[in-house]
Formats: structure tokens, sequence, C-alpha cells
């Protein structure tokens, strides 16, 4: 009886771990997807204007809205995770070929981007 459920436990213990496992994964394909340019054969410069103050969720609904990025939780989750110097305020020229870390790159180098 005792060795009966133990391996039932056993057995619980091994699918929620598994269960975990593949959430995991899941979600790490899923940011690595929504990292990735929109349209990789764009060529067209789209201009984007970040208001003073924005709040990186406010930049990320913006270049969404813009089909710059996939996900603009994503694109908020990176904002906060790469912190360098901020996204500066201003008009920007962004391509939907470039990548969420290019644009993110891009919208903290200066005011004016390529």
């Amino acid at each position: 009886m005792t060795n009966e459920k133990l391996h039932r436990q056993n057995r619980v213990v091994l699918i929620i771990l598994i269960l975990l496992i593949c959430c995991g994964l899941g979600i790490y394909q899923y940011f690595n997807y929504a990292l990735r340019p929109v349209d990789p054969s764009a060529n067209q410069m789209l201009s984007v204007k970040i208001p003073q103050g924005a709040t990186d969720h406010q930049v990320g609904v913006i270049l969404k809205k813009k089909r710059l990025v996939r996900s603009s939780f994503v694109c908020d989750y990176y904002l906060q995770t790469h912190k360098e110097s901020g996204v500066k305020a201003g008009t920007f020229k962004l391509k939907a070929s470039y990548s969420t870390p290019q644009i993110v790159s891009l919208l903290q180098e200066s005011r004016e981007s390529h």
C-alpha cells in the first residue's frame, strides 16, 4: 500500500515537472518569435513619434500600432530589461524589417534614427 502510494506521488511530481518544462520552453519560444522582425523584407521607412515622458508600456503600444513589433508586451519587457539610457523622445524613422532589439537600440541612441 505505501509503495503504491509512493509510485503514484512520483508520477504526479514527474507530470508536474514535465508540464513546467513544456510551459517554460513555450514561453521561451514565444519571446524569441516576438523579438524577430515583423516583415523581414520591408524596405519602407515609417515615421514614429515617441512623446516626452512615454513609459516603456506606451512605447510598446505605439510600436505595435505601427506594426513594427509583434507584441507590445514583449517589447515592453525587452525595454525594461535592456535599459541602457532609456528611450529618447522624438521622431524616429524605422522599418518593419528591424528586430525588436534593433528598434530598442535605435530608440535609445538619438532623437533622429536611421
